[in-house]
């Protein structure tokens, strides 16, 4: 395995750039509990959703509680998490290095679930701005279906103009890695900031991965950065 197979790195941002899983996930919370779902505390949250848009989660709670999330307490969401964002989440160690070496050997790209200004904000935040281009960071807004479709991956790679099986994808969540799969590409699963670390595994490993690591150190020895 080497960085020379892959002509582009698509990274998925929360939870695999950033720790900012716990601050999205207690908004998530809030909004469910204000529709009186109290047992979707933060932590039920990230347990069942991590990696999740909000169409899958509307659909979930539609089917499990046929209790519909009204559009305007979802868009509520973007400024609060704007403003709550300094100091509620870190770069993930290791991550910041391994982007900046990984744009010396190929194209990279950030590819998520998460609404544009929040994400663009995530990467400026921590430094990672430096090395993407604003035009490279993809979000589910530019698709028909996010993620766990592949349509995002794949609209990454039409974008930078590279074959999808010439592509690398790193993500933590199942979600997103079904997606990678999906897309023909081929996959990394990162568990580093996993709450779960075994059943991240367990997840990851149903999904088909191309392999699983706890930190950036070990996935750079794997692609001989």
């Amino acid at each position: 395995m080497s960085i020379s197979k892959y002509d582009l790195i698509i990274f998925d941002c929360d939870g695999t750039l950033v720790d900012s899983e716990y601050l999205h996930n207690k908004l998530n919370s809030d909004v469910l509990i204000s529709l009186g779902l109290d047992e979707y505390t933060t932590e039920r949250c990230i347990h069942d959703f991590a990696g999740s848009g909000w169409p899958d989660i509307k659909k979930v709670i539609m089917a499990q509680h046929n209790v519909d999330v009204p559009q305007e307490l979802i868009d509520a969401r973007i400024p609060k998490t704007l403003t709550m964002m300094d100091g509620n989440i870190n770069v993930i160690d290791g991550a910041l290095n391994f982007v900046k070496l990984a744009h010396q050997h190929c194209k990279i790209a950030v590819g998520s679930n998460g609404e544009p200004p929040t994400i663009l904000k995530s990467l400026e935040l921590q430094g990672f701005m430096d090395y993407f281009e604003p035009a490279d960071v993809f979000s589910k807004n530019d698709v028909p279906n996010p993620k766990p479709a592949p349509d995002l991956f794949l609209y990454a790679a039409q974008k930078m103009g590279v074959d999808p099986q010439k592509c690398l994808v790193i993500e933590d969540s199942a979600a997103g890695a079904t997606a990678g799969v999906a897309a023909g590409m081929d996959v990394f699963g990162y568990t580093g900031v996993s709450h779960d670390k075994p059943r991240a595994r367990s997840l990851l490993t149903e999904v088909g991965v191309t392999a699983i690591f706890d930190d950036f150190i070990h996935m750079g020895e794997a692609l001989k950065l």
